[in-house]
């Protein structure tokens, strides 16, 4: 009769696995928290090249340029106003981190439609 009880206990054991005894696997979050709206969009620079600022707005400091196709994650938007004129200028993580104005790159909402742009 005890063979029989432990032979059951050892069989429960076995099916259920005893708790705490199993590796744990890591978990390991997601590169871009799905929630978490860091990046806005990505850009892809539409003219030949353009100069990209420190600040929005023509004012600026040169930091550099961008050529044709280049992807950049875009970070922030902001509408500048210079006397009559208005402009959108948004703030762009790559090469360099700087401000461009809109008008000169094309929005996307993911990375993976602003690469299919890129190449064609």
């Amino acid at each position: 009769m005890i063979h029989r009880i432990v032979r059951v206990i050892i069989l429960l054991f076995w099916i259920f696995g005893i708790p705490g005894c199993s590796p744990k696997a890591d978990i390991k979050p997601p590169v871009r928290p799905p929630l978490s709206r860091s990046i806005l969009g990505y850009g892809v620079v539409t003219v030949s090249y353009t100069r990209i600022y420190n600040e929005p707005g023509n004012d600026g400091v040169s930091l550099g340029y961008i050529r044709e196709k280049t992807i950049v994650p875009v970070l922030e938007r902001r509408l500048v106003k210079e006397g009559d004129e208005q402009e959108f200028w948004v703030l762009t993580d790559g090469t360099y981190r700087g401000w461009l104005p809109e008008s000169v790159i094309k929005l996307y909402d993911n990375e993976g439609k602003a690469q299919t742009a890129a190449s064609q």
